[in-house]
């Protein structure tokens, strides 16, 4: 425990060197964002009641913040689109350095699927599925540009403000914590390409479109492969998907 409280004063020091920044979300009774986001209902939910290794929809709410006018604009770069990304760090570690690109859900509210215990690297990342431990997440909110073939065609964008983190005013500088962590509710591991909307081409473990159903891309992967096999024939490699037989180079051959 005192390894936690080690991590929110580093990381309000650190903040305080910084800007601060805030958002739109709804805060809850820690003091702290509720990002928690129910996609039936189309709205915040009532709580962060999340898990270190269940998945849930990761939403940011920048209306009425410097990136609300941001994202309207023009990009600088030629066909680009601009979108939100966030650096962000829990109390056990770093996440996953290529988990930090937003899509819109609606209007100002951006997000991903995300599962902390997946997402999470390094040696301290187990600890977070162990009785009562609780993960504290903080981060940095900042604009991109990108295109169809470049997920960072222009990176780090702040439009001439001071680089800051993202968290409620009367916070301990975390964005959210998680619940404290009890079994039973894990999910299945899922990768972002599992799924038909991709995550801007990235493959990584617990990180998916938001409002996604984890259950029918994990189901749909499992058919895949169990109608893809691969085989050496005469010294060449074939590959059967689908019930189609095809060469090394991807074409279909009888």
């Amino acid at each position: 425990m005192k390894k936690i409280f080690t991590f929110i004063a580093v990381a309000a020091m650190a903040m305080a060197a910084h800007a601060q920044y805030e958002c739109n979300n709804p805060v809850g009774e820690d003091g702290r964002y509720i990002v928690k986001y129910d996609c039936a209902q189309g709205k915040f939910a009532a709580s962060n009641d999340i898990m270190a290794d269940e998945a849930f929809v990761f939403a940011i709410d920048i209306k009425g913040t410097w990136l609300e006018n941001w994202v309207k604009g023009t990009p600088e770069v030629a066909g680009a689109s601009r979108g939100v990304a966030c650096n962000f760090w829990t109390s056990y570690g770093d996440v996953d350095g290529d988990i930090k690109r937003f899509k819109q859900i609606n209007g100002t509210v951006y997000g991903m699927t995300l599962c902390l215990s997946q997402a999470m690297t390094g040696a301290e990342a187990p600890k977070a599925v162990m009785t009562d431990s609780i993960v504290y997440v903080t981060g940095q909110l900042f604009g991109f540009e990108y295109t169809a073939d470049n997920a960072g065609a222009k990176w780090w964008q702040w439009d001439n403000n001071p680089v800051g983190t993202t968290f409620a005013p009367n916070s301990d500088g975390a964005i959210f914590a998680t619940r404290p962590y009890e079994a039973g509710r894990a999910v299945e591991d899922f990768y972002a390409n599992d799924f038909p909307e991709s995550m801007f081409g990235f493959e990584n473990k617990g990180y998916a479109a938001p409002c996604v159903s984890i259950a029918a891309g994990v189901e749909q992967t499992e058919v895949k492969a169990a109608k893809s096999a691969k085989f050496i024939e005469n010294g060449q490699l074939y590959i059967i998907s689908n019930g189609v037989k095809y060469n090394a180079l991807g074409n279909s051959v009888k």
